[in-house]
């Protein structure tokens, strides 16, 4: 039998979760809490009624005592159980609510630096670096080299693999452990992993497997290097897979005026909360919203301003010089409870609002290419207006990670947006058309940039406000590559040439013309700031992202947020309305 170890990096952390603890009420106990409220039972009665054993309707019921909703009274002729008034009241919802017991717990974990899956410590057993290369002198331990880029998790992957089913977040600490490199040891006897977890990924196994061929038996006891090629899952940012959404034609956000209008609305009619992410903030735009914003505040919304970077690469930030204004005016005024300006830059380009809406207390969001609080709302936008909670929770568990910032600590912050993705998740679906649809993320724009040269059936659309040198690579060559395989048209639009470069190639109409299949031309008026790609008549991605200038790397996923939509003509509608009121 041959038994070769292999030492797989790990990041191992630990911090101090807060909890709600509370089991889901079953339909059983629901049952029987209506029972009572209809009548007193004894419970030898109501066992027989229900036809379940006695002990475990004196359990279930002891349970509903605990909450409060079930009394008991000494007769004559035994113990009479019945529902009180708050048991009645329950018992008449489609649900029983969970009655939580508040907890504070240290959660420690480990998370494997080949896919970045989570695992409990018990898991996976962490071990020093020291401690195997003593071990390593007495059996043959194969090392898989650490990435250069440590895999860093994120709030809800750490919640969805560490919390029990009866577990719900409120909250953690900002102040934890500091991530830290250790080891864990995976065994593997004749060619088969032994005694792994579970919820290992098969990219996980196939990795280990192969670091263990790199060993000898004949050898004896050695220590080896192996370096796993970096795996999809981290070499590019995660394809979220379209889920079925409610999503009209009519949510699309398409011009400057309409993006001013559901911006004027939204604030008129957000109720309790409201966020706003604009990669920019300019005072001039301050000016005409901030009286806005001032309303919604006096009326009880409360509102979080992030903001992504700044248009200054010198040393003085104008946008952090802006914000900071801001910050002190409404100290001044008094505001500083309902309106929280965060003076962190989020790093991201994305600009999206999240907000509830009037009576319905329903939220919505709105992602696309539209900085809020710095646009004179004359450009051409595009935006997609959120309402389904599956679409629209996904991507508030993205501002859950912007809110760490460039610490990468998880704040308060942190906490009252994870709440609020989780509160969003949970809503009920609208009624209306149905589409599918993902947030887009960082370098997953290239995924769809292939899937619209490799499966475009007719025609290609993209629109970007900035034309840089690597536009060429990015979209011009995929356009070409589509043109020659099957005859694709592509139509490409852009603002601004960025650089020199640019420029030139443009002026040389060296990348692209009507007769090689793509078609590149400037667009002044209006000003084209919107970022969209759509092939053929049904899929659409609108984003934040630059198609013809950005290039997102890997590092940080948040850079660039989208979304993908799939619905009949919505690609095509989008042209449409762009040609319509393209002038040059």
């Amino acid at each position: 039998m041959s038994v070769v170890q292999v030492a797989v990096p790990l990041l191992r952390g630990k911090r101090r979760f807060h909890i709600d603890k509370g089991r889901p009420w079953s339909i059983v106990e629901h049952t029987i809490l209506a029972a009572l409220a209809e009548k007193p039972y004894r419970a030898i009665d109501l066992a027989e009624e229900a036809n379940l054993p006695r002990r475990l309707v004196i359990e279930l019921v002891v349970r509903l005592m605990r909450a409060g909703w079930v009394e008991l009274t000494q007769k004559t002729d035994g113990v009479l159980f019945s529902a009180s008034e708050r048991g009645k009241a329950a018992a008449k919802q489609d649900e029983l609510p969970i009655v939580p017991k508040r907890m504070n717990r240290w959660i420690g974990f480990v998370i494997d630096q080949i896919t970045g899956t989570i695992y409990r410590t018990r898991e996976m057993p962490p071990f020093e670096r020291h401690v195997l290369i003593e071990r390593a002198k007495t059996e043959p331990i194969i090392w898989i080299d650490q990435p250069r880029q440590d895999v860093e998790p994120n709030l809800k992957d750490i919640v969805g693999s560490l919390f029990h089913e009866d577990e719900h977040f409120v909250g953690l600490d900002q102040v934890g452990d500091r991530f830290v490199h250790r080891f864990a040891l995976v065994t593997v006897k004749d060619g088969q992993i032994d005694g792994l977890a579970k919820r290992a990924p098969q990219q996980f196994r196939e990795i280990v497997l192969k670091a263990a061929l790199q060993t000898d038996p004949e050898l004896g006891a050695m220590v080896t290097a192996f370096k796993a090629s970096p795996p999809p899952a981290l070499s590019e940012t995660k394809i979220n897979e379209p889920i079925d959404v409610t999503f009209a034609h009519d949510d699309l956000v398409l011009g400057g005026q309409a993006h001013k209008e559901i911006f004027e609305d939204t604030i008129q009619r957000a109720k309790h909360r409201m966020i706003i992410h604009s990669t920019f903030v300019s005072q001039s735009s301050l000016e005409d919203w901030l009286p806005k914003l001032y309303n919604a505040a006096q009326r009880g919304v409360k509102i979080d301003i992030l903001w992504g970077e700044s248009d200054e690469k010198k040393e003085v930030n104008k946008t952090r010089a802006t914000v900071l204004d801001l910050r002190k005016k409404i100290e001044i005024d008094g505001l500083t409870q309902s309106i929280r300006v965060h003076t962190f830059t989020t790093g991201s380009h994305a600009k999206f609002i999240i907000a509830d809406k009037g009576r319905s207390d329903r939220f919505i969001g709105i992602l696309g290419s539209c900085n809020w609080l710095s646009s004179g709302f004359h450009s051409f936008e595009a935006s997609a207006r959120l309402r389904d909670p599956a679409i629209l929770g996904l991507l508030t568990f993205q501002l859950v990670e912007l809110s760490r910032g460039a610490s990468g600590h998880w704040t308060a912050l942190s906490s009252d947006f994870y709440r609020l993705a989780e509160t969003i998740s949970k809503m009920p679906r609208p009624t209306g058309p149905k589409a599918k649809a993902s947030i887009v993320l960082g370098s997953a724009h290239k995924h769809y940039v292939r899937d619209a040269r490799d499966n475009s059936k007719s025609e290609i659309f993209v629109t970007s406000h900035r034309f840089g040198v690597g536009g060429r690579q990015s979209v011009i060559v995929p356009a070409l590559a589509a043109a020659e395989a099957r005859s694709i048209k592509t139509n490409v639009f852009y603002g601004i040439a960025s650089g020199k470069g640019a420029a030139n190639l443009v002026a040389a109409n060296t990348i692209g013309n009507a007769d090689s299949g793509v078609q590149i031309k400037a667009v002044h008026n209006p000003r084209l700031h919107a970022k969209i790609l759509g092939w053929d008549d049904d899929n659409l991605v609108l984003t934040s992202q630059n198609w013809l200038s950005a290039d997102p790397g890997d590092v940080d996923p948040l850079q660039e947020i989208g979304i993908f939509v799939k619905s009949t003509g919505i690609a095509r509608m989008v042209r449409e309305r762009f040609n319509s009121v393209k002038v040059d």
